[in-house]
């Protein structure tokens, strides 16, 4: 299986946002239909917590993962890598016995990877992780995330955002719409409401979003960590994935206007791009 992987670097504390680490290699072509390219960067952050994977199974399907380690846990680095190479590897599993990968099970083993990981002196590592994972080949996936990584379709000029975030807005939503909570009671928790409910490592995963999709000539699907919509505004991310190329082979040119700027307290930011064609 060919793969790319999204590698660590650490570097001093910066208080301005630059390329310290982008991979953008040839669009690699996993089969005449598709054509894949990814990239990663730093931002103002020490060390790189987000991990991506992508690459072309034994099955002749072509997987892509990204994974996001989760603010505030110790390991997420860890948990990220973690649960991307486990990603792939339960894929592979369960295609050398002969069956469909289970993408809600695959989830629910890598939530026990992640809570298994350990440090130097044995104990518990207490590292999380996002999730966003594509399986398929040529117009049908199937995608699955867990978390507040995103995964994005830009059909026809239009960028759409098909899962949901699994954090406390997703939960104050389902209050509000339901009745259980009244508007002000809203409105004084949404200050809280970035904070995850389920990712990997945090145990019993509350939610698991899994679908299926086709895709038509000329769709592009977006993984991304938060990273990446914290980076470009809605329009902006919108402007650039129309104006990248057939091949893909434009995206640091379209790219460095925004990361030329001066920014604080930049996330950790990675993407893979897929476009059907």
């Amino acid at each position: 299986m060919r793969w790319k992987k999204a590698k660590s670097k650490s570097v001093p504390e910066r208080q301005e946002a630059e390329i310290v680490q982008l991979t953008e290699p040839d669009a690699y072509m996993p089969d005449p239909q598709l054509r894949v390219t990814s990239l990663s960067l730093l931002g103002t952050r020490k060390s790189q917590q987000d991990w991506l994977e992508y690459g072309t199974l034994s099955s002749g399907q072509f997987a892509a993962v990204l994974c996001d380690g989760v603010g505030g846990l110790n390991g997420g680095e860890r948990a990220a890598a973690c649960a991307c190479a486990g990603f792939l590897e339960e894929c592979e599993t369960a295609i050398q016995q002969g069956q469909a990968p289970d993408l809600t099970r695959i989830a629910r083993r890598l939530d026990t990877r992640v809570i298994g990981l350990t440090d130097v002196d044995g104990m518990p590592l207490d590292g999380g992780s996002t999730l966003v994972a594509v399986l398929g080949r040529g117009s049908s996936f199937r995608w699955v995330t867990v978390g507040d990584s995103r995964l994005g379709l830009f059909r026809d000029g239009q960028l759409i955002w098909l899962n949901r975030l699994h954090n406390y807005r997703l939960e104050l939503d389902e209050a509000l719409s339901e009745g259980a909570i009244s508007q002000a009671e809203y409105q004084a928790e949404l200050p809280r409401s970035a904070a995850l409910l389920s990712y990997l490592g945090c145990g019993e995963l509350r939610y698991i979003d899994v679908q299926n999709i086709q895709l038509v000539p000329g769709d592009l699907l977006l993984l991304c960590s938060d990273g990446l919509p914290g980076l470009l505004t809605g329009l902006e991310l919108s402007r650039l994935l129309a104006q990248l190329t057939p091949k893909l082979n434009n995206l640091t040119e379209l790219l460095s206007p925004y990361l030329n700027q001066t920014r604080t307290g930049l996330d950790n930011t990675s993407a893979i791009f897929i476009r059907y064609q």
